[in-house]
């Protein structure tokens, strides 16, 4: 695309900015406008189609000789658009990419016809070739996707172009983002033409989750792998391929979450009932290394302990949910294989990664029943408590080089402790210590929360693009547990959150965690990305903890928000007065803030879910 400088209007836009109806802005690059280099999509320039002069008659329909020359026209830009008007390139062979390093798609120009003295050479850039010998690897790709949509219709035009050196860099991408779901890791020697071939589903997936820097791309390719995988599925596809796209799909679904789209629930359903197809808890675990699909069996397993992995964690968020797979022998066996056989770096983690899964299955069976004796009680809280500590001494190593390692021991942590707050003691009464044994867990599970957001603040700005959506999850549910102990948790002997200063606990790590969070790279876009939704949200959780002191009712509700001009003003003022004798007995408690807004509702099991949607 030639540079349209001292053009004024929209006239000269290319194909993408039209398509959008948004001002096409030449880039410092010649032949790349500024919207298309951001996006890293390769700019195609509008060809203009010369219109036939209007006839004096118009109210006449339109004879034959007009008709013939609007399809000569049609025939004309058609011709036009696919005259190359760049250099071409060529890509090295398959059997001299695992050859090149770092960069497998090196291209070298080759010969070219000559140009039209009238036509002035054009440079394009290396990240967005033009059209030419570089399409012909993906086309088979997108084409088997539309195969796969001939019901639905055709794949939207934005996802094709994306170029194979484009491609190629979101793979690389993802290879740092496996760090945070090490379940379905890439060999070393796979380049983007192997996924395309022989791993599509694991290669759409693969360019859906890492193209998050592209809020449009990434949503129609989102949009696009439902479609597909939902019609391979209805056809009755099973195969390790459509398992694993499934897995990284949902790993990183808090960029893309959709509210009117498949849930999470659903789609990991959908994953569990795959892999008990495909018979993934059956693989043999003594198999020699000289067995040609052993590789291909070390990928399945860790599929199989992916599954577990998301329906273990997804599961603990919500009480009275049925967990789709439970901890087994079978998992515990392909996690140490994985670690012994150690194909990849993360495969370290995985075992650690299941002892907390488990560590977190058996707090809940320990205190399933919310009534227990307060000497059984404080004796479990000791087991489990020196479980966690000896899980994360011996896992200390890794946590150095894995950073969300021990992000999420210490969410299991705050787990406990959260789920030991809720236990009523049937022996209180009765026991001197009890109340002194429930302020402690109380006030430790305050520290838990603490430790938690410390650590997640110690994390690189550029790395919260990476999180998995279990490291997401964690954050918000215990982001939310913060506020809602300033603003929710029963009064008790020696508990008073004001001493405590939950409310600025949560104003420092809520200002520490939001200014790390990276800022949208695209202004423009409309949309709101995840960390733009968290510093939305959160911002009214602190709006409402900042003047805590000076609104709490008589029964410890919060139900005031202060003012600019320093006037207090109830939030309740066009609610019907209660009854005159509520306050006296206690029966019935004021609303608080939250519940005049159901969608705010912290107390909901789905908060966590809108929060992340952004429907809060």
């Amino acid at each position: 695309m030639e540079a349209r400088e001292g053009r004024a209007g929209n006239a000269f836009a290319c194909e993408r900015c039209r398509k959008h109806k948004v001002r096409c802005v030449p880039s410092g690059t010649a032949g790349i406008c500024q919207r298309c280099q951001k996006a890293r999509v390769e700019c195609i320039e509008h060809v203009a189609r010369r219109r036939p002069a209007k006839s004096r008659n118009d109210g006449q329909a339109p004879n034959r000789m007009r008709d013939l020359d609007k399809k000569l026209d049609k025939l004309s830009t058609i011709v036009t658009t696919m005259t190359p008007s760049s250099p071409q390139y060529t890509l090295p062979s398959v059997d001299t990419l695992s050859l090149q390093g770092t960069e497998p798609f090196q291209q070298t120009p080759t010969a070219s016809a000559p140009r039209p003295a009238s036509t002035p050479p054009v440079t394009k850039t290396l990240i967005l070739p033009a059209p030419g010998p570089t399409s012909e690897g993906f086309l088979p790709f997108w084409e088997s996707m539309n195969d796969s949509l001939a019901c639905l219709g055709r794949l939207d035009p934005v996802i094709r172009s994306i170029s194979l050196v484009h491609m190629q860099i979101l793979l690389d991408i993802y290879r740092n983002m496996v760090d945070y779901f090490p379940f379905v890791a890439l060999p070393k020697d796979c380049f983007c033409r192997d996924l395309l071939e022989h791993r599509p589903m694991l290669m759409f997936a693969v360019l859906t989750v890492a193209s998050y820097d592209s809020v449009l791309l990434q949503l129609t390719l989102s949009r696009e792998f439902r479609k597909v995988v939902m019609v391979k599925i209805m056809n009755g596809e099973k195969n390790l391929d459509l398992l694993q796209g499934l897995l990284v799909f949902i790993a990183w679904h808090h960029h893309y979450m959709d509210a009117q789209a498949v849930s999470v629930h659903m789609l990991l359903q959908l994953c569990v009932g795959l892999a008990s197809d495909l018979g993934l808890d059956r693989i043999s675990t003594t198999a020699s290394p000289l067995q040609k699909d052993y590789p291909r069996d070390r990928e399945a397993k860790r599929a199989y302990l992916g599954c577990y992995y998301l329906a273990s964690n997804i599961a603990l968020m919500e009480q009275g949910r049925a967990r789709f797979m439970s901890y087994s022998s079978t998992l515990r066996s392909y996690a140490s294989e994985l670690a012994l056989t150690w194909e990849h770096n993360t495969d370290a983690v995985i075992p650690i990664l299941l002892n907390v899964c488990q560590f977190m299955e058996d707090v809940e069976e320990t205190f399933r029943n919310q009534t227990e004796q307060a000497l059984v009680a404080r004796s479990q809280v000791k087991r489990l408590s020196d479980k966690w500590e000896s899980i994360r001494i011996t896992s200390k190593l890794q946590a150095n080089d894995f950073r969300t390692l021990q992000w999420i021991q210490f969410a299991a942590r705050v787990y406990l402790y959260k789920t030991t707050t809720s236990i009523e003691l049937a022996d209180r009464e009765s026991t001197p210590w009890a109340s002194g044994f429930q302020l402690s867990l109380r006030v430790t599970y305050l520290r838990s929360i603490e430790q938690f957001l410390d650590s997640s603040t110690k994390l690189p700005s550029c790395q919260y693009e990476f999180l998995s959506l279990v490291d997401w999850l964690n954050l918000v549910v215990i982001t939310t547990n913060l506020s809602k102990m300033a603003l929710y948790t029963s009064p008790m002997p020696g508990w008073d959150p004001t001493e405590l200063q939950i409310a600025r606990s949560f104003d420092y790590f809520r200002d520490q965690l939001s200014s790390q969070m990276p800022h949208p790279r695209d202004t423009q876009e409309s949309s709101e990305d995840i960390f733009e939704r968290f510093r939305r949200i959160t911002a009214v959780m602190k709006t409402a903890l900042r003047n805590t002191p000076s609104r709490g009712s008589p029964i410890c509700s919060s139900f005031e928000l202060a003012r600019g001009s320093g006037r207090t003003v109830s939030l309740l003022q066009d609610l019907p007065l209660p009854r005159p004798n509520c306050l006296a007995n206690r029966a019935d408690k004021l609303p608080s803030m939250w519940m005049l807004s159901p969608s705010f509702d912290m107390s909901s099991n789905e908060f966590h879910w809108r929060f992340l949607m952004g429907t809060v």
